[in-house]
């Protein structure tokens, strides 16, 4: 039957009951009557049903509608407003729920015992009571349900009963009414459900699992969404946000085939949020689009305010995190983990007393639960405040032994201060309390600080530990040790602080860096400081020549200074951006070199607000987090002074929040610092002349907001046709050309194009290899005062190729000019000068454009060789010392590189110094050797007793020296420096 045709069939069907009763015919009629009433309630039942499948789709409106016009006809359908009380409380309209529920319950007084729908009413009623931690007024509903006929082992009332019964700690009842639910014999879905949700509360995941598939099987053709959310979460508890074996999905694709049955599926989507955090490279959106989502469409969900309340709060962002508990406060203040999220923010806050009260009240009422302990621990160390977690940690292992998420936790904090065994031993104790749930973080962690417990070798030196593998261990320590040592000194006297001990872990694979500093795989950083504990990578780790060691190290050594200050109080774009901005102070071609991306960003609109680039460290824009936070302290450090940020590291230390902290240091909110910034990001890439790589959603909306007619307004007219460009652009980057076609037709429309569009227009052209139009466009584009980087790289690369040498040289000259130090080789306008100075013969341009690109780029060792043989021949020693000590500091594992360092350090009277470079030389083993693994001969080895015959003169230990010459002259008796030392008077 129709929609349409059921609705008039209802009408009819209740208009005629009425005449009915208002007649004398009711007697006679009353076998007829019975039979329309029996056809209406059938009619009633199947509108009801409708209701609930379109309530299980998403479609709240709809639901809404069809329950709202049954009872707009009959307000005393008891049954029909069970139903939109069920709704209701997907819509988060809790009170107008349980009013509802209430009104029907009266209605229904007359209903027979056990009846199907008073069984969803009891249900309802019990998660609502759960959900707002109402959990006093559980027993009465049970009460209630047993006179109506339902035992408190039904599974739909024991699991939401249970839930609220553990919210005022009536912890053995509800593990009773579990226990008793777990073995009821029930066959429809959600009374499967809700058994198999009863045992997996009680740690039998296989027996949850089987229940819930069985739920799902009962379901028909198509599991219900909440049947697929339960079963992932069941995966996802099991197996961590991976999957092992063949034997089940993932629980990532469950999750979204349940979005797919209801987009407004709570569970699915805090299913999905809480695996986004345990790992968000494993997804394409942010943890936090789902709870954005969820909370869109229901603004009152509890556990979604649960949810971002604790994200903003591992996140630092305070005033967020206030405003967030003060409305669960408004919808659920008995639910115990609001309560624990007040306890976490208090001691944040340094309202320790405060956290200790609602903590013993916590454990007054439930003196097993050790989950606001854990909760409290897990925060601070999400905050980089890993030894005041500690005891946090320590006390929710003494409350619940069995607790596996505690002494994951636990074992986290331990490492994290430098305690790798004690850290060890809690990740095997949660291993065998987790009783074969497996955590990806947990099992990663365990190999690798087994691994150092095993293989690595410790050096201590004063308060400072290093702990790495023994190849190549005693060239590590030769720079290391005193890089750390004279970096903390000198951090000492900038920042007025000297660290404690310290322990620095060095790894020689990045697989091992990143699970050690992040629990996985995969992260895009080759150092990471938690306070006491540096990890870094080595020089002879797969990444070996792509990268300073020294910037990695003085940066990671900073954060010690930067969290000891504060006490790990700070947000990390605060000690993320100082380290950085710290690097260019020391080396200014340790710059990280993105302005691309910083144009990138500030084109498309995506440079984080200053409330939010805590975020950027916790998603895939980590790396740009980076620089702008480095960018930012620049900013007010060249404005304020660098002595306001040790008055802004103070504040946080003294509990100041980012608003209270940013107005008593700089008397600005952090709306104000952004407009500052952005005036400086513009000044920043002012030079800079190149395309942007449009964000693509963004310029989306740009797209969906323009006008397909040009404005008249001349302004608004330039305007319009800079947006089209953009658009093409856009289409363009992204590999859309017929779109691209069409929004450059539209900016082309009216008068004059952009020069971006003549700039496209001849990309595309150079695209289909039609290069001659696409000269012709360029040259046009630049004859116009256009510029760009790429089009004069590609200008350059044509006319280089036709032999003008001179036309090539302009062009390459202008890219420099464009975009100075870009960092890919094969496009850098300086590399490419170089090699056009030397097909031409000259040795001296072609050496300082390449040292001009070295000055952006700090982890290109080989070319610094080249240079500073360059500048050694030139006997320009103080300038060719200085490329082969960056050199050193991106991989110390060059013989050659020794020798030649030795060399220009003699020449600069150095002595010392060329000893340590002579003793490295021998210590490189030719296996470790970047030249190669030849093994050396004589003059090699004599070589080295020159120069060190040289430094022990010049040292004035002329013996030693007559006897490292002699051993020079024996191996070749050619041997230049020793001969000198031997032929000097008195040798």
């Amino acid at each position: 039957m129709t929609r349409p045709v059921q609705r008039r069939r209802l009408r009819g069907l209740a208009t005629l009951g009425l005449l009915l009763l208002g007649s004398g015919l009711c007697a006679p009629l009353a076998a007829g009557a019975q039979d329309e009433d029996l056809e209406l309630e059938a009619l009633l039942r199947e509108v009801r049903v409708e209701a609930d499948r379109l309530r299980l789709r998403g479609d709240w409106s709809a639901a809404g509608r069809e329950l709202d016009e049954l009872l707009g006809e009959e307000p005393s359908d008891w049954r029909s407003r069970v139903y939109l009380g069920r709704l209701d409380l997907d819509r988060g309209q809790h009170d107008a729920a349980l009013d509802e529920l209430e009104r029907a319950l009266k209605d229904a007084a007359g209903a027979p015992p056990a009846d199907p729908d008073l069984l969803l009413l009891f249900e309802t009623q019990l998660e609502a009571l759960a959900e707002l931690g109402r959990g006093s007024e559980v027993e009465a509903v049970l009460m209630e349900a047993g006179e109506r006929g339902f035992s408190a082992e039904e599974p739909r009332l024991a699991e939401p009963a249970a839930r609220g019964l553990l919210e005022i700690g009536k912890r053995t009842r509800a593990v009773e009414l579990r226990r008793s639910a777990a073995r009821a014999e029930v066959d429809d879905w959600r009374s499967l459900l809700a058994r198999g949700q009863c045992q997996r509360a009680l740690g039998d995941l296989t027996g949850a699992s089987e229940s819930v598939v069985a739920a799902a099987a009962a379901c028909g053709t198509t599991p219900e969404a909440p049947v697929l959310a339960e079963l992932a979460d069941i995966y996802f508890e099991a197996d961590g946000e991976g999957q092992r074996g063949s034997g089940s999905r993932p629980a990532g694709e469950l999750f979204l085939e349940a979005l797919q049955r209801n987009p407004k599926c709570e569970s699915a989507l805090l299913g999905l949020h809480a695996m986004g955090r345990v790992n968000w490279r494993r997804q394409n959106r942010g943890a936090m689009e789902y709870i954005e989502d969820l909370l869109r469409d229901r603004p009152t969900s509890v556990e979604g305010l649960l949810a971002v309340t604790r994200y903003q709060l591992d996140l630092g962002q305070l005033p967020a995190v206030r405003a967030r508990l003060a409305r669960l406060d408004q919808i659920a203040p008995g639910r115990r983990d609001v309560g624990t999220l007040h306890a976490a923010l208090a001691w944040v806050e340094h309202h320790r007393d405060d956290c200790r009260k609602i903590l013993a009240r916590l454990a007054q009422v439930d003196p097993d639960d050790s989950e606001p302990e854990r909760e409290v621990g897990r925060h601070l160390l999400e905050l980089y405040r890993f030894s005041e977690g500690l005891d946090f940690l320590r006390s929710a292992v003494e409350r619940d032994t069995g607790d596996h998420q505690a002494w994951t936790q636990l074992g986290r904090a331990l490492a994290n201060t430098g305690d790798v065994r004690g850290g060890l031993e809690a990740l095997d104790r949660a291993k065998t309390e987790a009783k074969g749930r497996h955590d990806v973080w947990r099992e990663n962690t365990r190999v690798v600080l087994g691994r150092i417990v095993d293989e690595f070798e410790e050096v201590e030196a004063g308060l400072l530990t290093f702990a790495w593998p023994p190849t190549g261990s005693d060239v590590l320590a030769e720079y290391w040790v005193p890089f750390y040592s004279e970096a903390r000194k000198d951090l000492a006297l900038r920042y007025g602080y000297s660290s404690g001990k310290v322990r620095i872990e060095v790894f020689d694979r990045h697989g091992d860096f990143s699970v050690r500093s992040t629990g996985f795989q995969g992260f895009p950083a080759l150092g990471v400081c938690f306070g006491p504990v540096v990890t870094a990578v080595s020089p002879l780790s797969e990444m070996r020549g792509s990268f300073s060691w020294a910037r990695t190290s003085y940066h990671e050594f900073t954060h010690v200074v930067h969290l000891g200050l504060s006490n790990n109080r700070c947000p990390r774009w605060i000690t993320e951006g100082l380290a950085t901005w710290e690097e260019t102070r020391v080396n200014p071609s340790w710059d990280r070199n993105l302005r691309r991306d910083l144009l990138d960003s500030h084109a498309s609109g995506t440079i984080f607000p200053l409330r939010e680039l805590n975020a950027a460290f916790r998603g895939p824009r980590i790396i740009f987090g980076y620089y702008q936070g480095g960018l930012l302290c620049r900013m007010l450090i060249d404005e304020f002074g660098f002595p306001s940020m040790i008055r802004l590291l103070e504040a946080f230390d003294r509990g100041e929040d980012l608003d209270g902290a940013m107005d008593s240091v700089f008397g600005l909110t952090p709306e104000q610092i952004d407009e500052r910034f952005d005036a400086f990001v513009r000044q920043e890439i002012a030079g800079l002349s190149i395309e942007p790589r449009w964000d693509p959603d963004q310029v989306r909306r740009l797209r969906f907001g323009l006008d397909p007619e040009p404005p008249q307004d001349p302004a608004r007219l330039e305007r319009w046709k800079d947006d089209w460009a953009t658009v093409a652009w856009s289409a363009y980057q992204q590999d859309s050309q017929v779109d691209a076609q069409e929004a450059l037709r539209r900016a082309e429309s009216a008068g004059e194009p952009p020069l971006r569009a003549l700039a496209l227009r001849g990309q595309m052209a150079f695209a289909a290899k039609d290069v001659r139009r696409a000269v012709e466009l360029w040259d046009q584009f630049l004859g116009a005062g256009g510029d760009d980087f790429f089009v004069r790289v590609a200008l350059a690369d044509l006319a280089w190729n036709d032999g003008d040498s001179d036309t090539a040289k302009g062009h390459l000259l202008a890219a420099e000019a464009a975009y100075p130090g870009f960092p890919d080789p094969s496009l850098s306008a300086e590399l490419g000068l170089a090699r056009l100075y030397e097909g031409l013969d000259d040795e001296d341009s072609a050496m300082a454009a390449r040292e001009r690109w070295l000055g952006w780029n700090g982890g290109e060792a080989e070319l610094r060789l080249v240079v500073a043989a360059w500048h050694a021949r030139a006997g320009r020693f103080t300038e060719a010392e200085r490329l082969l000590r960056e050199a050193n500091e991106v991989d110390p594992f060059r013989r050659r590189m020794h020798v030649d360092w030795a060399a220009a350090l003699l020449e600069l009277g150095r002595f010392d110094d060329v000893l340590r470079e002579v003793r490295v030389a021998r210590m490189v083993s030719p296996e470790l050797d970047a030249d190669g693994p030849a093994e050396w001969g004589d003059a090699e080895f004599a070589e080295l007793f020159g120069l060190e015959a040289q430094a022990l003169r010049g040292l004035g230990r002329d013996e030693e020296a007559r006897e490292r010459a002699q051993d020079g002259l024996d191996l070749d008796a050619q041997e230049p420096r020793s001969r000198d030392v031997l032929d000097r008077p008195g040798g």
